[in-house]
């Protein structure tokens, strides 16, 4: 995981401002171990920052994205979530009740993925869509998933 003062350095090595909004984006973002909304993370800077505006989350998320320290996921089609692990892996998305959550992406799929594209990949986004255990997913009773159907 990062720090506030990586994200400080990172920024200011891009050559851009270092600003109180941006400091604090980076102060709610650190060490955060849920995905939080484009409008969460608005409503919480909103109290700190009454001025501050959506277009301020949003680039400063892209200027985040660029250094390497946030992924954005347009894992659902009406929201626009923020990941601050920037390490390779994948999400899951409950269908029913919007939990999302990280899912390992062994090292070996991510290079098979790599491969098969015949073009430069800057990044790779895995997501998985369905009904987590709580929302009565998979039984919690030892029944065996479903097999995924094989690529071809």
């Amino acid at each position: 995981m990062w720090t506030v003062e990586d994200g400080i350095e990172r920024i200011r090595s891009r050559g851009l401002k270092i600003t109180s909004q941006r400091i604090a984006i980076l102060k709610l973002l650190e060490d955060r171990k849920d995905h939080p909304s484009a409008e969460k993370i608005f409503r919480e800077m909103k109290e700190i920052y009454p001025t501050i505006s959506f277009a301020t989350i949003y680039s400063t998320a892209q200027i985040l994205r660029d250094a390497g320290l946030l992924q954005i996921l347009s894992i659902d089609d009406r929201r626009v979530f923020f990941d601050p692990d920037p390490t390779p892996h994948a999400h899951f998305l409950c269908s029913k009740c919007g939990a999302l959550e990280d899912i390992p992406l062994e090292k070996e799929i991510l290079n098979r993925i790599r491969r098969s594209v015949p073009h430069n990949l800057d990044a790779v986004q895995v997501y998985c869509y369905g009904t987590c255990r709580a929302c009565g997913g998979r039984e919690m009773t030892g029944a065996r998933p479903r097999k995924a159907p094989r690529a071809h």
